[in-house]
């Protein structure tokens, strides 16, 4: 398993979604729809994340475990390297951040924590070490606004209400990155890379998770070099000028 941890509107998802076509592996995507509360989560500024906080970190917890039980079976089938735009993992470090804001109750953050770690230790009957990469994303803060705005989602603005927020967000991946250490971490700086619509960036940055899992004994070489020779006819790229 694959996890992408980043802020907010960093590109978590256009990366799964990239990483998982190239492996040939299923993307497990964060659809904001499935999360009714969101919406009032983000209504009414602090207000409303402090009365919120609690109902909307269980639903996105139930969301998640549906998901690693989904691949964890499909592990059990043979199919590795599934990739995830965001986890449980997350999710406990954004919880984390509204509890130092004061936005969390201590008494229903510390249930929240005790459902989540049981969660993350036992998928469905079966003992889960955690996954076997994470891949952290990191960019200057200025960019995440721009693209939250470029999104364009009508919960997420970029007024005086949230900006604080979303600067708390920024601050409590990149305070979860410098301390976490139980499972291997690959961190890539997206600052001012467009690997979406960028041939040689998506490349640089799909092969360097590729080289690590080659590393870590998740693809074989010959794996990662067929991928590489398979990439240009699997994402359409345009014939090269000088090919």
């Amino acid at each position: 398993m694959i996890f992408i941890n980043a802020p907010i509107a960093i590109g978590k998802t256009s990366l799964a979604k990239l990483l998982s076509k190239d492996l040939g592996t299923h993307a497990f995507l964060e659809v904001p729809e499935k999360i009714p509360l969101l919406n009032d989560f983000y209504s009414d500024g602090k207000i409303s994340r402090e009365l919120k906080s609690f109902a909307v970190q269980i639903e996105f917890l139930d969301y998640r475990y549906e998901q690693l039980m989904q691949g964890v079976f499909l592990a059990q089938e043979g199919e590795n390297n599934t990739v995830y735009d965001s986890s449980l993992i997350s999710d406990a470090t954004m919880s984390k951040n509204l509890y130092n804001r004061g936005e969390f109750p201590e008494i229903l953050y510390k249930d929240y924590l005790r459902l989540n770690n049981v969660m993350q230790r036992n998928v469905s009957g079966h003992p889960f070490m955690g996954p076997d990469l994470i891949v952290y994303l990191e960019a200057p803060f200025e960019q995440m606004l721009e693209n939250i705005n470029k999104r364009g989602r009508k919960m997420e603005t970029t007024d005086s209400k949230l900006v604080e927020y979303y600067k708390s967000v920024w601050n409590i991946y990149r305070d979860w990155y410098q301390s976490y250490g139980q499972t291997p971490v690959l961190k890539i700086d997206v600052g001012g890379i467009d690997f979406v619509n960028n041939v040689e960036e998506r490349d640089a940055i799909l092969n360097k998770i590729e080289e690590e899992l080659v590393e870590l004994g998740k693809l074989t070489q010959s794996e990662f070099e067929q991928i590489k020779a398979e990439r240009a006819e699997k994402f359409n790229d345009p014939v090269s000028e000088t090919a």
